[in-house]
């Protein structure tokens, strides 16, 4: 069976690679702005670097966004287990396993998919303070079978 550790250790990596991504993006922009200052194409000109601005615009709030969900991800212990399900809960149940933390959606650790989703999903809300044992009504009946 998976444990956090494995599973925070993933969506640690899956963080870095995110921001890895935002980075080289940043980087090829002002690649793109180094060069096209070398223009002096005018109107032209003036409209590339604006395109290029938004562009900077949008990575920023991407890696503003990536920055909270760091923080947030910060705040779990692994090694810590849980009797209900709350922030930082490892859930397995009987239509997958969830991961009670950031908002990421599926990913795969050790050839398993799990769900990270926040407490605020709808699924979060519906499992939110349950017990094992306890069963929720979503599309399907969903039994929790275990938490950590």
């Amino acid at each position: 069976m998976l444990d956090k550790l494995a599973i925070c250790n993933a969506l640690g990596a899956e963080l870095a690679k995110r921001e890895k991504r935002i980075q080289y993006a940043f980087d090829d922009l002002n690649s793109a702005v180094s060069d096209d200052s070398k223009s002096t194409a005018g109107d032209k000109h003036e409209t590339g670097r604006a395109m290029v601005h938004l562009e900077q615009e949008k990575l920023s709030q991407q890696l503003i966004k990536l920055n909270q969900l760091k923080e947030a991800f910060a705040k779990i212990n692994p090694l810590e287990s849980h009797n209900s399900v709350k922030f930082g809960s490892l859930v397995h149940s009987s239509n997958g396993i969830y991961f009670f933390s950031i908002g990421l959606g599926k990913i795969s650790v050790e050839n398993q998919n799990i769900f990270c989703l926040t407490l605020t999903s709808p699924l979060g809300q519906k499992m939110k303070n349950c017990k094992v044992g306890d069963q929720i009504k979503m599309a399907e009946e969903i039994l929790i079978e275990s938490i950590s």
